[in-house]
């Protein structure tokens, strides 16, 4: 055997192992590789990894769709926003990245997030689009559940805020009294003195108990804010 034939199969050789390798990983993934035709149907002709898991269907049921194409899998109230988000990607020679929903074989929805990006020819035109799709059902259910915690927060806030305005109202028209009642302590001279140093403390009372209420609704107002962007 001359050399040039060893090398040439010892180079066939490690491409096996490298596609193996690739393979192997693939399948420890909680999703899949891909590569498939810049078609409307997202004809896919290479794909790797936890198919059957992901989507229900086996990967012989998508290649070339056998069976069903993956478009038709995308959930339709999902599938323009993945459609405009590859395009602008392909458009600005960038990758796309993107959550949405597919349709499994037994008829339940999955979260799926796809990172992918254009394949291109010697002359720039996209042939291919390939990445990597993968199951987000368990972090779109936490998304879910600390979403309604943040707005059960928001709830609360809200209806102490509203009882902090009820306060404030309250001390309003404690002030007035107040100083109603000291124009009438005025007018009884001497003897209405002692109910004016009363209506006195009464309303230094009512103007901090108004403090610190205005300062519960700012800072109820700034947590609702910083829960709001912490769920975003």
């Amino acid at each position: 055997m001359s050399s040039d034939a060893f090398d040439h199969n010892m180079d066939a050789g490690d491409y096996e192992d490298e596609a193996r390798i690739y393979e192997s990983i693939a399948n420890r993934m909680n999703g899949f590789l891909y590569r498939c035709r810049n078609d409307k149907n997202f004809t896919m002709c290479n794909i790797a990894g936890a198919v059957k898991k992901v989507t229900g269907y086996s990967q012989k049921d998508l290649l070339n769709n056998q069976r069903i194409s993956y478009m038709a899998l995308i959930h339709q109230d999902d599938s323009s926003r993945v459609n405009t988000a590859i395009e602008q990607a392909v458009k600005s020679e960038t990758n796309w990245n993107i959550d949405y929903r597919i349709k499994r074989a037994d008829g339940s929805t999955q979260w799926v997030n796809e990172h992918g990006g254009a394949v291109r020819d010697a002359a720039g035109q996209v042939t291919h689009l390939e990445g990597i799709i993968a199951d987000i059902n368990d972090r779109k259910s936490q998304e879910v559940t600390r979403r309604k915690k943040m707005e059960d927060v928001g709830g609360t806030s809200n209806q102490i805020i509203s009882q902090t305005q009820k306060i404030l109202q309250v001390l309003k028209t404690l002030k007035m009294l107040s100083l109603n009642a000291s124009i009438e302590a005025a007018r009884a001279g001497e003897a209405g003195r002692g109910f004016a140093v009363v209506a006195d403390q009464v309303k230094e009372l009512a103007d901090e108990t108004g403090k610190s209420a205005q300062s519960i609704t700012q800072l109820m107002g700034e947590l609702e804010a910083k829960l709001s962007e912490a769920s975003e």
